[in-house]
């Protein structure tokens, strides 16, 4: 924008300005970091008139140097004073500065010291010097320089630093699109202004209505943009090294210990509980309910067509007294260039792979689909050795029980991991038999010596009408989710069996007493399964390329093991979706995605590579508003196409209209136009004004006296003015209007005409509606004018 040395003032673009200025403030406020950030705002609202009023006045940059200092101690000690809860004793104000100054010369010590400051007074305080003088700078630079970088970006960037460091699962990224969109019409209406000056030198003649079509114009591409740099994200390649760089990068220009220090009095609100499944899992008494997020996922496009995900964290095998075991029989450490495990059943399986953003510190558990094959970290592998698939086989055969990271993963760390997942048909798992390998048989059937009878005879009845394997499991889990209750609290009472009292006694609980009934239940009547615990898939969006996981999404579910298939999940728990596996194999190979050492592989070259989001943990529910407004978003677009187009065909082709393209295309055949056409075309590229006009020639129609093309407008206006006197008036504002753009220096007012053509429009209306209920035409009952009617 090319600056200028004359003083500005614009009321739009101040009040476009302001309303940016609350929206930064505003985005503050809601972190409700500390008391008083409503003090902020009355700050950055203050500074910014003052600034107006300087950029505005005569002062050179001394001057406005003194009296922006001046006018911020000012408004710093009225402000600030609000935030304080004085005593009653402290009524003089030398008092209260006395108490003001003295905890901010305390929380100064206190940092000059290396301790954190616990007093939220020194935050508010200190917060202020920033919305002060960059609300200051933009209403200067406003009315200064008409500078709309040094104007708009200060705010923009306060906002968006107090976006990155506030952790929230709300959503507030609309903030930005409404900054976004306020910054855009700002532009608009300064690029105007300053061409306006321009023309006004030049003398160039600019239509009156000239501005009202620019601004359609801006609101209109400033939603299309807004929309698009919402849309777009989402859509992009991941660049998980871009991110690390970046991170980094913050880190080093801002230590964290100082910022630790100086916020040490901040309301922080709730980060995730770590979650690190340990070898032992009892059924518990309560789920968590957080809608804290835990880790994101960004799954490829063909994982798409899966029934369900989930994300795998430990796996259970032995149960006894109430309580889950996990007994591995070795552990291994692995990296990434050592390539993919192998694992028992892959034959069927089809590879993807997976991106994991996490979100919680320290995590140990890689979570990842079953089974997992491989994972770009240094890794401790804790599993069950099996037979090998084959005699050729040569690496060991590894029973994934758990995946952990070393070291353990840091918030905001990425990870990779691929997986063989099963999808197999209803009719693959119920022709996949019962002849169990022995390494699954003596493991995964086990129950305790005091087993209840009472849960096993429950299995036989639901079981007795199935023969396969599949079907007992699915009788099984259908009877679960139909006859027990979902509740997020189970407290069973001492020396009683846990799953006799889900079972029988409350018919009321929670994934894990849901996933254990079903293991148990199976495992007396002869089918292996075990218990998997981790957390289920998800919020995702609209193309299942991103989910958002929860504290709530903490999930255990049963695997069931089915010969030359291997594990596979059910899902009895009746607070989340059936799973419904496919009738039909819909691809002929199901091994259609190669191997690829991700290790070697060229990242240039990735195939697949999930989008990956670039800010913080409030662009999870963003993710899933797109999720919601993604099937709109075609329509959308197209509304806003069309606008636009309408808007600059107005403004830069008036003329060029669909009837004209029409007939030329028939005058280029040879034909002549029919005379509709012409009078179409004559139509359409008349004025506003004499298309206003043309009321007077429908109203003579509709009143029966049409005229002829060799009577002139006057005529024609006198005429309808005998027919019907009581829009004389209005007749005559048009008449004037009319010639007033014809044979005048200036145009005619396009808003008299048109009020007055609705006029004569309505007046002839009402009186066809009496001629034809009272059955008399009262043009009659008037004098013979000196035309012919």
């Amino acid at each position: 924008m090319k600056q200028t040395s004359t003083r500005s003032w614009d009321f739009p673009s101040a009040a476009i300005m302001l309303a940016a200025v609350l929206f930064s403030a505003w985005r503050l406020q809601t972190a409700n970091w500390a008391e008083g950030l409503e003090q902020i705002r009355n700050m950055a609202l203050l500074g910014f008139a003052v600034g107006l009023a300087l950029g505005y006045s005569r002062f050179q940059r001394g001057g406005v140097f003194l009296l922006s200092f001046a006018y911020f101690a000012a408004s710093f000690v009225w402000q600030l004073s609000g935030a304080i809860e004085f005593n009653e004793d402290q009524t003089y104000i030398l008092d209260k500065f006395a108490v003001m100054f003295g905890r901010l010369f305390i929380s100064i010590n206190e940092l000059r010291a290396g301790r954190p400051v616990e007093d939220q007074f020194f935050v508010a305080a200190l917060l202020c010097l920033p919305y002060w003088f960059v609300s200051l700078f933009s209403g200067f630079q406003l009315t200064r320089y008409a500078n709309f970088l040094a104007t708009a970006l200060p705010s923009g960037i306060l906002m968006f630093l107090v976006h990155v460091y506030h952790y929230t699962n709300r959503d507030y990224t609309w903030m930005f699109g409404g900054y976004l969109f306020l910054a855009l019409v700002l532009l608009s209406r300064m690029k105007y202004l300053s061409d306006r000056r321009a023309w006004l030198q030049k003398r160039v003649q600019v239509s009156s209505e000239s501005g009202l079509d620019i601004a359609n114009t801006t609101v209109a591409t400033a939603m299309l943009l807004v929309a698009l740099a919402w849309g777009i994200p989402y859509t992009l390649p991941a660049n998980t090294q871009g991110i690390q760089f970046w991170r980094k990068t913050v880190e080093n220009i801002a230590p964290a210990e100082l910022f630790e220090n100086i916020f040490a009095s901040i309301n922080k609100e709730a980060r995730p509980k770590l979650r690190n499944f340990l070898t032992e899992l009892s059924l518990g008494t309560r789920a968590p309910q957080s809608d804290l997020v835990v880790f994101q996922v960004y799954a490829p496009q063909s994982a798409a067509t899966l029934p369900r995900l989930y994300w795998r964290g430990q796996v259970y095998d032995i149960y006894e007294n109430g309580t889950w075991k996990t007994i591995g029989e070795d552990e291994t450490r692995r990296t990434s260039a050592q390539g993919d495990f192998e694992i028992p059943d892959s034959a069927l399986r089809r590879r993807f792979g997976f991106t994991f953003d996490v979100r919680s510190e320290g995590q140990v558990i890689l979570y990842a689909p079953p089974q997992p094959v491989w994972v770009n970290q240094n890794t401790i592998l804790l599993y069950s050795q099996a037979p090998p698939n084959s005699e050729e086989d040569e690496e060991p055969i590894l029973d994934i029980m758990a995946m952990r990271a070393s070291p353990p993963l840091k918030m905001g760390d990425l990870y990779r991991a691929s997986a063989m997942i099963a999808n197999p048909t209803i009719d693959e798992l119920r022709n996949a038999g019962s002849e169990y390998p022995d390494w699954v048989a003596e493991k995964y059937l086990q129950l305790p010596d005091d087993f209840s009878p009472r849960i096993q005879e429950l299995a036989l009845k639901i079981t007795d009408p199935h023969e396969t394997p599949y079907d007992k499991a699915a009788a099984i889990t259908n009877y679960l989710r139909r006859e027990i209750e979902y509740t997020n609290v189970v407290y069973p009472p001492e020396a009683s069996d846990p799953m006799e009292f889900f079972l029988f006694d409350s018919k009321k609980g929670f994934c894990n007493y849901y996933a254990s009934a079903q293991v148990l239940m199976l495992r007396s009547i002869g089918i292996p399964a075990r218990l998997a615990v981790g957390y289920a898939q998800g919020e995702s969006n609209y193309q299942k390329s991103v989910y958002v996981v929860r504290e709530r999404d903490l999930h255990a579910w049963p695997e069931v093991y089915f010969p030359q298939i291997g594990w596979v999940e059910f899902e009895p728990t009746v607070n989340q979706d059936a799973l419904e596996r496919p009738l039909e194999r819909e691809e002929l190979n199901p091994n259609a995605a190669p191997f690829v050492n991700p290790a070697q592989q060229n990242p240039a070259e990735e195939a697949e590579l999930p989008p990956l989001e670039l800010d913080e943990e409030e662009a999870a529910p963003a993710a899933n508003w797109v999720n919601g407004l993604a099937p709109a978003l075609p329509w959308l677009g197209g509304v806003f196409f069309l606008l636009l187009m309408l808007t600059l065909k107005q403004r830069f082709a008036p003329q060029v209209t669909a009837a004209s393209f029409v007939k030329r295309a028939i005058e280029h055949s040879g034909l002549n136009p029919p005379r509709w056409l012409n009078r179409w075309l004559m139509f359409a590229e008349s004025t506003p004004i004499q298309r206003h006009f043309h009321s007077i020639n429908i109203s003579l129609s509709w009143m029966k006296r049409p005229q002829g093309p060799h009577i002139t407008a006057g005529e024609r206006a006198w005429i309808l003015k005998h027919i019907l006197p009581s829009a004389s008036d209005s007749i005559e504002t048009l008449l004037r209007e009319h010639q007033a753009e014809l044979f005048g220096r200036q145009s005619g007012n396009e808003s008299l005409a048109r009020r007055a053509a609705w006029d004569i429009f309505t007046k002839t209306i009402q009186r066809r509606l009496k001629i034809a209920i009272l059955g008399y035409n009262y043009a009659e009952t008037q004098d013979t004018p000196q035309y012919p009617l």
